[in-house]
C-alpha cells in the first residue's frame, strides 16, 4: 500500500471546498485516472473497473464494453458521490488478464498478436511483453504521481 501524505484539510481550505468534498473529488481523480489509463482493444477492459465500498467487488461483465470510458467513468463517479466518508473505496478490475495489462506478462516475442475489427490481418500490440498502449501499466503509474498531482492542485489553488 502506498505511504502518502497528502494534506487533504490545506486542500479543502485553499479551495473552499468540504474536506468530504476533497476526499470524493481526489478520489474520483485517481480512480478515473486508472480507468482513462487502461488499453483499449474492444474495450472490456476498460469498461470492467468496479467501484465499492467496503469490500472489494470481484466479478466481471463479459459484455462490459467501454472504449471511451464516460460508461465506467460516469457509474465510477455516481458510486463516489453516494459512498459514505470514512471507510475504504476500491476499483477493481477481475478480469482474468488484467494483470497482464499491469504487468507486462505477455509473451515474448509475441506469438500471434491479435486481430481489430476493421483490421485485415493480425497486428502486434505488445513489445518486451508489455502493452504498447500502457507498457509501465495503469495502477502503478497513477499511485506514483497521485501525491504530486494532489500537491499541484493545492499550489494551483493558492
Amino acid at each position: 500500500m502506498a505511504d502518502w501524505s497528502i494534506p487533504f484539510e490545506e486542500l479543502a481550505a485553499k479551495t473552499g471546498k468540504s474536506l468530504e468534498m476533497v476526499v470524493r473529488l481526489s478520489t474520483i481523480e485517481i480512480f478515473k485516472r486508472v480507468i482513462m489509463r487502461t488499453p483499449v482493444d474492444s474495450g472490456r477492459a476498460r469498461g470492467n473497473w468496479i467501484s465499492a465500498y467496503g469490500t472489494p467487488k470481484v466479478s466481471f461483465a463479459d459484455e462490459a464494453k467501454d472504449k471511451d470510458g464516460s460508461f465506467t467513468i460516469a457509474g465510477m463517479k455516481g458510486d463516489v458521490m453516494a459512498f459514505p466518508i470514512g471507510g475504504i473505496m476500491y476499483l477493481t478490475n477481475s478480469l482474468p488478464y488484467i494483470h497482464v495489462l499491469e504487468y507486462g506478462l505477455y509473451p515474448n516475442p509475441p506469438k500471434l498478436g491479435s486481430r481489430k475489427r476493421g483490421e485485415p490481418d493480425y497486428t502486434i500490440h505488445v513489445s518486451g511483453g508489455y502493452s504498447m498502449q500502457a507498457p509501465n501499466g495503469m495502477v502503478r503509474v497513477t499511485i506514483i504521481e497521485f501525491d504530486a498531482a494532489v500537491k499541484k492542485l493545492i499550489a494551483e489553488a493558492a
